[in-house]
């Protein structure tokens, strides 16, 4: 994820709350409880948990999220249109509450690196402070001398396997955030895998190894589960709670740790989606298992969020990341889709208007292909990454495709390729006779400048 600058005044009387809130960290206070709300009419709000605003129920329709908001000069005007902004700027917190009273925000912070302070944001503090004020939290590769830098940033890698660590990140960043308005954290970056090498710290002047520096580090993966564990515990017992969502991109659904995980976070973001980052479209047992993903977070009764980026946004693009995502939407699920480097830019879609309706089932496997039948149509999805097929559609249906234009009673599904096609005879029409909610303008996403940036960070069937 990009990082950016949050700049608001800091509050004098919050420091006058930090000791209270280091108390409470190391405190046995259990971990609330969250529970779900199942509707099937529509309802405003789904996932809740206690003290913390509900996350949006998207059982009926396309549901859509922001990565950032930096780039948006009117956000109460786009408000309405998402359920929840990953990364919101301080800024518009206020107005997009008093906009969308539903929608829930979060403030972003990395997992474990340096961001500044909450009233510098995306400033980072020297090397020379961190290695004279807080040598012991700098987190240095097997060398003993390299910070264990990510990504190529400058910001410092810190031990966050020490409570300190936590203690600071809560001061620094999440009570002001609590003060201020958010409904959660948005843990950036977080990786079951040591992937940069991380191998220890000095405390008390004398070299500590506590990861053996390979990727694949059972040390590293328990302390994450703990660093989620204290942290989730942290912001559940704030006088305003916070929820946890991190940057889970990636893990497989039958990762050993994944239940551990999702036991200790409150939602989940997707930066890999149906799309590698960008880098292509996920294809095969890859594609199966994402919807897994999908499925498992909200069976947990916690939000999926996922971030489907391409280098260039193409109808076919727009609808293989609609059809993949109506695969396993369920009463928790939104999506963004963006062209890489463009977060903080208002994202809306006339696509996302369409109205696809509610799942009649599950998604399952027909004709070589996968489908899944909503009210108001249906979603189509061949994630073979080399086989065409041409499919037949039910003949006691008249569909038209989401530019309104009618198609069958046969479709060719190209490699890697999606359809949402909805229901002629489903409501009033627009254009053409396709079904759309209302809504109060279009902003092409690529009509706006972005400067976020790719950062790397499910069982079922395989298909070929």
């Amino acid at each position: 994820m990009t990082v950016y600058r949050f700049l608001i005044s800091r509050n004098p009387l919050l420091k006058c709350l930090v000791g209270l809130i280091l108390i409470l960290i190391f405190t046995s206070i259990g971990v609330l409880q969250s529970a779900i709300t199942h509707h099937k009419e529509a309802p405003t709000l789904g996932v809740q948990i206690m003290g913390i605003r509900p996350f949006a129920d998207s059982w009926n329709n396309i549901h859509t999220f922001l990565t950032f908001d930096y780039d948006i000069a009117n956000s109460a005007a786009v408000a309405s249109r998402y359920d929840f902004v990953w990364g919101a700027e301080p800024s518009h917190v206020t107005a997009l509450h008093a906009a969308n009273p539903n929608i829930f925000l979060t403030y972003y912070i990395p997992f474990h690196r340096d961001f500044g302070t909450y009233s510098t944001t995306g400033t980072p503090l020297s090397q020379g402070y961190w290695k004279s004020v807080h040598p012991d939290w700098v987190l240095y590769k097997c060398d003993r001398r390299t910070p264990a830098y990510e990504y190529g940033m400058p910001n410092m890698p810190l031990a966050f396997s020490n409570p300190a660590v936590i203690a600071w990140q809560i001061a620094t960043y999440a009570l002001p955030a609590s003060a201020y308005g958010y409904d959660g954290i948005a843990a950036d970056n977080l990786d079951l895998q040591n992937s940069f090498g991380a191998c220890g710290s000095y405390q008390g002047g004398k070299w500590v190894q506590r990861y053996t520096g390979q990727s694949n580090d059972p040390t590293w993966s328990t302390d994450v589960v703990n660093w989620l564990t204290q942290m989730q515990s942290a912001l559940h017992s704030l006088s305003h709670p916070l929820a946890l969502i991190p940057n889970l991109s990636g893990i497989s659904p039958g990762d050993p740790m994944m239940t551990q995980v999702l036991n200790h976070i409150d939602g989940v973001l997707d930066e890999r989606g149906f799309t590698s980052w960008g880098d292509g479209h996920l294809t095969g047992a890859q594609w199966v298992q994402s919807i897994g993903l999908m499925e498992l977070v909200q069976q947990q009764n916690k939000p999926y969020f996922g971030i489907n980026l391409f280098h260039k946004v193409t109808p076919a693009g727009i609808q293989w990341a609609l059809a993949s995502y109506l695969m396993g939407k369920e009463h928790a699920a939104a999506l963004f889709i963006s062209t890489v480097n463009r977060y903080g830019s208002d994202a809306w879609r006339s696509e996302y208007s369409a109205l696809i309706g509610s799942p009649k089932g599950a998604m399952y496997q027909a004709q070589n292909v996968y489908w899944r039948s909503y009210s108001g149509g249906v979603s189509i999805v061949n994630p073979s990454a080399t086989r065409s097929y041409t499919i037949i559609l039910s003949p006691g249906y008249h569909y038209v495709d989401l530019s309104g234009n009618v198609v069958g009673p046969t479709i060719m599904m190209a490699p890697h390729s999606g359809n949402v096609l909805l229901s002629t005879s489903n409501g009033a029409s627009r254009s053409k006779g396709i079904p759309y909610r209302r809504r109060t303008s279009d902003s092409p996403l690529d009509s706006n400048s972005g400067r976020g940036r790719r950062l790397p960070g499910g069982q079922g069937p395989s298909v070929s």
